[in-house]
């Protein structure tokens, strides 16, 4: 019984201070080449809650100039890449983490890169543009493993994204990168 009530608990504890994903914002004014993530940082000893940076995504290759098709990223001490699967194809591209994880990301429809499916072929989700015409909002709703929500702080302006991270733990980090890549790389300038 004793184990019982101190697994019971331990799950509390853990719950409580388990770190959500809550801001992505563009590292530097006039680039979209470097984007830091921040997480709430849930300490006990603060009364209001801040945020830390909990991770980063970058272009593998900053010195060539119109290649946006590899990327560098770290979240939550795991580090990995992510990479167009063909270079002329921009629907596929995948996500790999150096621990062997590997999330496709695809576009369902053949023209359209608002609507994306995220597979680690054990589980799917689907993300997509609120609007057609505007890339500020950016949703993943499954009923069985809850919202990830993405809209810009500035109605217009890509440099900075405030994120609802309502998803159960079946979406495993790395499939949460995959989502926000997919939002920042979508709409931001590529010049």
């Amino acid at each position: 019984m004793r184990f019982l009530v101190a697994l019971i608990l331990l799950g509390i504890t853990h719950l409580c201070n388990a770190q959500g994903i809550s801001t992505v914002s563009s590292r530097w004014n006039d680039s979209f080449v470097e984007w830091d993530v921040f997480s709430v940082a849930d300490d006990e000893n603060v009364s209001e809650p801040e945020d830390v940076l909990y991770g980063e995504l970058k272009l593998r290759w900053l010195n060539f100039k119109d290649d946006f098709s590899e990327w560098t990223y770290e979240l939550g001490g795991r580090r990995g890449t992510i990479r167009q699967k063909w270079k002329n194809d921009p629907t596929l591209w995948e996500l790999r983490t150096y621990e062997g994880d590997v999330i496709t990301m695809k576009a369902p429809w053949s023209n359209d890169l608002h609507e994306w499916r995220i597979t680690d072929n054990n589980l799917s989700i689907t993300l997509k543009s609120r609007w057609a015409n505007q890339l500020d909002e950016w949703l993943v709703e499954d009923s069985r493993r809850g919202r990830f929500y993405l809209y810009t702080l500035h109605a217009g302006d890509p440099r900075d994204w405030a994120v609802e991270d309502n998803l159960n733990e079946e979406i495993t980090e790395p499939m949460k990168m995959a989502i926000i890549f997919l939002v920042i790389f979508h709409s931001s300038p590529k010049g």
